[in-house]
């Protein structure tokens, strides 16, 4: 069999779509067509082809990512419809809920981790989707980018200077309710520059988006999520700039800038009539709810370091979120939550080709990760009359500060022999969490007292492995099975929000949350088929969930396991059409009194299904899209979450090449369908909202 020699190199993680020395994928002549031998980073922390990967892999390119981008749809909207083991979106400013395979995902922005142990939910919602260049979905638990991949990793990789000496791309864009009034619009503008001079290149964009009224179904205004946040009445904006410069032909130095908000300003406040949520005028809010990001990566590559591949990264982000005045917690009274993570960190890598050993060849990748996360959180207390909220003096903690530092030493090892290739590898970890002393928030819900709850330091460190092998069938299909550990590090912060100053924090239960993964899987790859099918599994002795019912966040020693499959497949029966769909299904378990009972909503999504039609014109496209939610009864069964009921959406989306720009439309629910989605059944205030219904969107691009 003739296989490509696979370049394994050290992804840029954090500045730019792929390393720079490796070669661009292959473009797909269809939105959703992916080859074996396209190259992907994630998986592997290196430089990759699919083939070689012994694990699920999706690529989402920048056509499907604008062909799915009505005016104000996010990148969660996006991809709870073409992932298929991920959750369906909430509809709003968070990915809550929103799990890979019943486990948290790990989002990534080249490479760079967007997640901290005092996780705000808004990875997903924390990028303009014109800004992407692919998206890579790798399914299952991975420890190769540090914490938070125990369900899998969503590698966002960003547009960058393509070698034109100067290039602009323009997008204008509207979305409306299916009764065309204006109070329902939403606008997006979107604009970037890209330029190359000598060793210098650059890329800059910018996209503001403004969303007023979501209407349901029945055309009525819909009443905002008050725990997460909403979409209506917002704002957002998302400046990147990324730039490059060749020191010489081997050594590259990159920089990436991104500043990032969405924020509310509505004058609408939810209430319950008739048992029904409706939203209702008058809200007097000042500080409403907010995501604002900020990043900073520098990095500097050498293609040739004494004949191996170096990379040196260095990274600074903050993440800083606001939530809603929603709830009235005992003696505190109601306060707002403002969430603030300042995270910087240090990668170094090196790639070493193995000697041969007869046919067998192989390359090393090895280094070290520094990573530092300081998170705080405060509430400021509001005086409420009905829909009025009045600021007092008053600023709670509502968890002690926490600062977290982790260290790792990493090695991967991958080897081609014959018609295989075997990938392993293990990390090694050192956290260390300090703990600073306090005001006890829970102190005071319960009693009204204030008292002083002591931190302290807090040790754990662990080792995580994984081996996987691919057989390849032929160029054009793989057998693969595989075995990894991933982890998530316990929310400390949330924990001890509830603590009274009575509370030792050394008895605090704050290991990491370790997940073993099996996967066994099939992949195909045709001029006209194009198909997968995967089986998995994946454990752990701890588990930590959130309790809808009583809504508080729980870490207990108990086993807890999630299975599933999942399949997709796509047939070209010609040159033009197209005809597919993919279909996932998970059970999640957590044994608690002897006995195994199912894991709710938030954490294991019900059986999912996708169909689509399409037909590629020489100037124009159509795309008929429907996703059916299954219902899920099982958890409230066992008193463990609440029953869902499922529901079907169909989209019609098209674009037409003009003789200067494309023109691109959707018409999104088309349907017109009343119903819930899966967030708010299973994690909102009752009453519950509708969730959106018929929207229209067009938009105009240009590139000059």
């Amino acid at each position: 069999m003739t296989k490509r020699r696979l370049s394994f190199v050290i992804p840029l993680l954090s500045t730019f779509s792929e390393p720079i020395w490796a070669e661009r994928p292959d473009q797909a002549e269809q939105p959703g067509t992916m080859a074996l031998s396209d190259t992907v980073v994630s998986a592997t922390r290196n430089a990759a082809s699919i083939a070689s990967i012994p694990g699920s892999v999706q690529v989402i390119d920048a056509q499907q990512i604008q062909q799915q981008s009505g005016a104000g749809r996010r990148l969660s909207d996006i991809l709870g419809q073409l992932v298929a083991g991920l959750a369906p979106t909430s509809g709003g400013m968070s990915n809550f809920g929103q799990t890979l395979r019943g486990r948290a995902m790990l989002v990534l922005i080249d490479g760079v981790s967007q997640n901290a142990t005092r996780d705000n939910y808004r990875q997903l919602n924390s990028i303009s989707p014109a800004s992407i260049e692919r998206i890579e979905v790798v399914s299952g638990a991975s420890s190769v980018y540090g914490a938070g991949a125990s369900g899998g990793m969503v590698n966002i990789i960003t547009k960058r200077n393509q070698g034109e000496k100067i290039a602009l791309s323009s997008r204008l864009g509207l979305t409306t309710g299916a009764n065309f009034g204006s109070h329902g619009n939403a606008y997006d503008a979107f604009q970037s520059v890209s330029a190359k001079h000598g060793p210098l290149d650059a890329y800059v964009s910018g996209q503001w988006v403004v969303r007023n009224d979501l209407l349901d179904g029945n055309g009525n205004r819909i009443p905002q999520d008050t725990s997460q946040g909403s979409n209506m009445d917002t704002a957002t904006y998302d400046i990147q700039s990324r730039f490059g410069f060749e020191l010489d032909s081997d050594k590259t130095i990159k920089l990436s800038l991104q500043n990032y908000k969405d924020k509310q300003d509505t004058d609408y406040a939810k209430a319950s009539v008739d048992k029904t949520a409706v939203a209702i005028k008058g809200l007097m809010l000042n500080e409403q709810p907010y995501t604002h990001n900020q990043a900073v990566n520098l990095n500097y590559s050498d293609r040739d370091f004494h004949g191996q591949g170096l990379m040196l990264e260095s990274y600074w982000r903050r993440a800083d979120a606001l939530f809603f005045p929603a709830l009235k917690r005992g003696k505190a009274g109601v306060s707002d939550n403002n969430s603030v993570q300042n995270v910087f960190g240090l990668r170094a890598a090196v790639d070493t080709p193995l000697p041969a050993i007869g046919m067998a060849t192989g390359n090393l990748v090895w280094g070290a990760d520094y990573d530092n996360e300081r998170s705080r959180q405060r509430g400021d207390r509001y005086v409420v009359d009905g829909v009025k909220y009045t600021k007092t003096a008053t600023t709670y903690e509502m968890g002690p500060d926490i600062e977290t530092r982790t260290k790792a030493l990493f090695a991967q090892m991958s080897w081609d022999i014959s018609d295989w290739t075997l990938r392993g590898g293990a990390r090694r970890e050192w956290i260390e969490t300090e703990v600073a002393d306090s005001i006890a928030y829970g102190e005071i819900v319960q009693t009204g007292h204030w008292a002083t709850l002591r931190g302290g330091s807090l040790k754990y460190d662990d080792t995580l492995y994984n081996l996987g092998a691919v057989y390849h069938l032929s160029d054009t299909q793989d057998l693969f099975a595989n075995f990894s550990q991933g982890f998530s590090l316990p929310d400390i912060q949330r924990f001890l929000r509830d603590a009274d100053s009575r509370f030792d924090v050394q008895t605090l239960n704050a290991q990491a949350i370790k997940v073993n993964s099996y996967e066994l899987g099939w992949r195909g790859h045709w001029n006209r088929w194009q198909a997968d099918v995967t089986a998995y599994e994946n454990t752990s002795g701890v588990t930590q969930f959130y309790d809808a019912t009583e809504r508080v966040l729980r870490l207990i020693n108990q086993k807890e396991r999630v299975r599933g499959i999942e399949n997709s497949l796509t047939f070209y029966p010609t040159e033009q059409w197209s005809v597919g769909g993919t279909y996932a299904w998970a059970k999640g378990e957590t044994r608690r009194t002897g006995k195994w009972i199912d894991l709710p909503a938030t954490r294991v999504s019900p059986a999912k299904t996708t169909l689509f039609v399409g037909y590629t014109g020489q100037t124009y496209d159509l795309r008929l899209q429907g996703m059916r939610l299954g219902n899920y009864d099982a958890a409230a069964k066992d008193s463990n979450g609440r029953a869902i009921n499922g529901y079907t959406l169909v989209d019609l989306l098209g674009s037409v090449e003009l003789p200067s720009g494309r023109v691109e439309a959707g018409v999104f629910n088309l349907t017109n369908r009343t119903y819930q989605n899966m967030f708010a059944q299973a994690n909102a205030r009752a009453p519950y909202a509708n969730a959106e219904g018929r929207t229209l969107g067009i938009s105009y691009s240009l590139n000059w």
